[in-house]
């Protein structure tokens, strides 16, 4: 049996994955959101706000004895507050940075600690984005919390090499490109007062340049299939 555990299973890419894996009856899905709208006897939903990072402090993966293989997806993204820095609430501060660089650090690490001498194919899966590795204006806080997974993503994959040669878990920082979700609806009614570049994303839009959660769950799940087709760790959608 294959062993999944999805960040974000609720909508967006999370849930198109979780749905796309459980076609596969030797896969079994466990969902990490604040609500599930899946059905299947291969899922099992745990109720988890990520912002909220004393609740992930206590989440324990759980122990899982012959496998095939483990996998983390880290898919989570918060709603970015999308205006200048100076303009933020720290609320929205906080719940960016929570939910999209610490506690995917914090399931990392319970990741690692629970599995790493577990024989079999483990994979970590960071869901990156380009704002990971380029300033865009009004996205400061989800740029820097981006990046900060992209990195700890490298990092992490330098230790496996250095320390479990023979047993590794392999890290992987995807790139989706502009996908559609809520994200990018909220990205298209924002004032050109707070983001200059919003007719590049309406324009996304009305071209139909937007990809589908579908498309990219399905490129993710070549990654999960043949981890040893992929050398980097940075991985984005047009590499697969």
């Amino acid at each position: 049996m294959n062993y999944f555990f999805i960040t974000g299973t609720s909508r967006g890419i999370g849930k198109a994955l979780a749905e796309l894996l459980l076609k596969d009856k030797n896969n079994y899905v466990y969902g990490i959101s604040r609500s599930s709208s899946i059905k299947s006897k291969n899922y099992e939903h745990t109720k988890l706000d990520l912002s909220n990072t004393d609740s992930v402090k206590e989440f324990e993966f759980p122990v899982i004895g012959e496998a095939e293989s483990i996998t983390l997806i880290n898919n989570s993204a918060a709603s970015m507050e999308v205006k200048h820095m100076g303009n933020l609430s720290s609320g929205n501060i906080a719940d960016v940075y929570n939910v999209n660089l610490i506690s995917p650090s914090l399931l990392m690490n319970k990741f690692l600690n629970k599995y790493q001498d577990t024989i079999c194919k483990k994979i970590i899966l960071n869901i990156s984005s380009g704002a990971a590795h380029r300033a865009i204006e009004s996205w400061s806080v989800y740029c820097a919390a981006k990046a900060g997974l992209a990195m700890i993503s490298e990092v992490a994959d330098v230790e496996q090499k250095l320390k479990h040669p023979d047993n590794p878990v392999r890290i992987f920082s995807f790139g989706p490109g502009v996908v559609n979700t809520e994200m990018q609806t909220k990205l298209r009614n924002v004032s050109p007062e707070d983001f200059s570049m919003v007719d590049k994303f309406i324009e996304f839009y009305e071209k139909n340049e937007l990809a589908e959660p579908d498309d990219i769950a399905v490129k993710l799940n070549k990654i999960l299939t043949s981890p040893e087709k992929y050398v980097n760790v940075k991985l984005s959608v047009n590499d697969i």
